[in-house]
């Protein structure tokens, strides 16, 4: 496997993690548990984590790969 997609992989984890520890509990407590239980907020919620998470990676790559 290449380095590189070990590393995004790794840094795509990590920023997933970091951002949905600070960010969880904030939404979940925002919502109403009716529509939190039934995926009417959970869904929007995951996509908008891993989209950020994924530009947050993309950019971290960019700017190691302008550096090396």
């Amino acid at each position: 496997m290449k380095p590189i997609l070990l590393i995004f992989t790794l840094i795509f984890i990590t920023t997933t993690y970091i951002l949905y520890k600070y960010s969880y509990s904030y939404f979940r407590q925002e919502t109403n548990d009716k529509i939190w239980k039934l995926w009417g907020l959970q869904t929007p919620y995951w996509e908008g984590l891993i989209l950020i998470s994924l530009g947050i990676t993309t950019v971290t790559l960019l700017l190691v790969k302008t550096i090396i």
